[in-house]
This record gives structure tokens, sequence and C-alpha cells, in this order.
């Protein structure tokens, strides 16, 4: 068994411990090998977050997302929440009015929206009284393009065409 393997086999069974579920070691070798390509570094950051969130022994399909959490929110690559996002799309119509550009936006699920809504040019072109209800559109709208890309890389990791820590090209993390 590699060095990394033993690391990430004791980072489980602490965790196990902690929940009183030391004695179940086929379930222990199943999270072993199923969250395989978490770094053990992040793996022990990943358990010890579940051990002060969780009440029960947290699941695979968990310990997978607080992963995705804790690696985005260190890279800064997390989905900002739809208020920010709306924030931006407005700056955005604001520096290129009189340019008619499309804009730049610091997340792909931002530009995606704007695409969506059929380009910054027909956001432009809205009333005033109608950004209410656009706003209530695009955060719906928002809301079913995190999740789809969410579930996108998901398959893609499945299929083995990504990296289950979507990160760019490494994870980098500061771990004290």
């Amino acid at each position: 068994m590699s060095n990394d393997k033993v690391k990430k086999a004791k980072i489980i069974t602490t965790l196990f411990a902690a929940y009183g579920q030391s004695s179940d070691a086929e379930r222990m070798a199943t999270y072993v090998e199923k969250l395989k390509d978490i770094p053990a570094e992040v793996l022990d950051k990943v358990c010890d977050k579940a051990v002060f969130e969780c009440k029960y022994l947290p699941s695979i399909a968990e310990l997978y997302e607080a992963t995705q959490n804790i690696v985005s929110e260190a890279n800064g690559t997390n989905v900002v929440p739809f208020a920010q996002a709306w924030e931006e799309i407005m700056q955005q119509i604001d520096e290129t009015y009189f340019d008619w550009e499309e804009g730049t936006y610091s997340r792909k699920e931002i530009k995606q929206l704007v695409d969506a809504f059929g380009g910054l040019r027909e956001l432009r072109m809205m009333q005033t009284s109608e950004l209410p209800i656009i706003r209530a559109q695009m955060n719906k709208m928002y809301d079913g393009i995190c999740k789809r890309n969410k579930e996108q890389h998901m398959n893609q990791y499945i299929l083995g065409q990504t990296f289950l820590i979507d990160s760019g090209n490494e994870v980098r993390l500061k771990l004290k």
C-alpha cells in the first residue's frame, strides 16, 4: 500500500471513529477507494470540516461536495451568489454601454447567464420598469446554470474526462 493510501486510510479511520463507526472496515475501504483522487492533505481538511458540521457520518457524496467547496474557496473559483453576479452584469452594462461590447466576466456561469438571456446588448435595451422581472428570471436561470455545470462536471469525472477537483491545473491550497 502506497504512503498516500496509508495516510488516507488513517484519515478515514479517524473520521469513522469520530462517529463511533470504527469497526466498519469494509465501508472504510470503500470510502478510501472512492475518495482516492482527493490529495491526503485536502481529505484531512474535508474530514475535519465534516466532524465539525455533520451530526452523522457523512456520505461519500457529502465529502466530495465539501472537497469541491473547500478547494474552490481556497482557489477563488467558487460560484458566486446571484446578487454578486447581477452586480457584475449591471457593471458591465454601465461600462460597455456605448461600445456595444459583450463584456468580460469573472466566472463562466455569469457569461453563460448573459448569453442565455440574449447577450449584453439585449440586456442594455431593457426598460427600468422591467428590471425586477428580469432580475427574478435571471436568478432562476443562474441557479439552473450552476446546477447544470456542477452535474456536467460530475458526469465528466465519472466518464474519466476531468479531475475530481477541477481547479485549473492543480490543487492550490494554503494548508497549516
